[in-house]
């Protein structure tokens, strides 16, 4: 009966820290709202000449696609959860 406690109580925290860290991720790296990033593009004016030219750095910048896959998850765990929950309820009846 423990370990059943033990293992809703271990996927309720597990979603939530998915979902924090999914959310955390997104902002922390510019929470961009379209798809992934693995470079940015600046544009920078040459001194001599006044001319502007960009120019291209790996940067990672996290899109929507980060925290939708951590929600995804997070909510899968909390099913998981609920249905193990309910397993434990059933079989006591």
């Amino acid at each position: 009966m423990k370990t059943k406690i033990f293992l809703v109580r271990t996927l309720r925290a597990s979603a939530l820290i998915i979902l924090l860290a999914g959310l955390g991720l997104w902002a922390r790296s510019g929470a961009r709202l379209g798809w992934t990033q693995t470079s940015v593009v600046t544009v920078q004016r040459d001194e001599i000449t006044g001319i502007d030219f960009p120019v291209r750095r790996n940067a990672f910048v996290a899109g929507i696609e980060v925290p939708l896959l951590a929600a995804a998850v997070a909510f899968a765990a909390a099913g998981l959860s609920v249905l193990a929950q309910r397993r434990s309820f059933s079989r006591k009846a």
